[in-house]
């Protein structure tokens, strides 16, 4: 596993998995110690950017739909993504 780091964001990439055309990516924010999530669609081009607390972000990144449903995001929001 390769991890990267975005000094100018603080964010330092933890984890990276692809399924078809979604990619999921877990980061670590050292500015506010909480996980963001990014899942990238590539065949719809949506994009969908969770925030977690730390101990939530191995469940976010295994589950992030049922953690975007969880935290209150829009269920046609989690679709496009999808």
């Amino acid at each position: 596993m390769s991890r990267s780091r975005d000094d100018r964001s603080g964010l330092l990439e933890l984890a990276r998995r692809e399924q078809g055309a979604v990619e999921v990516a877990l980061f670590w924010d050292r500015g506010n110690g909480e996980a963001v999530i990014v899942v990238w669609n590539w065949s719809s081009g949506v994009c969908l950017q969770l925030q977690a607390e730390a101990y939530r972000a191995g469940y976010a990144f295994a589950h992030p739909y049922a953690f975007a449903a969880a935290s209150g995001v829009p269920a046609g929001d989690i679709l496009q993504a999808t």
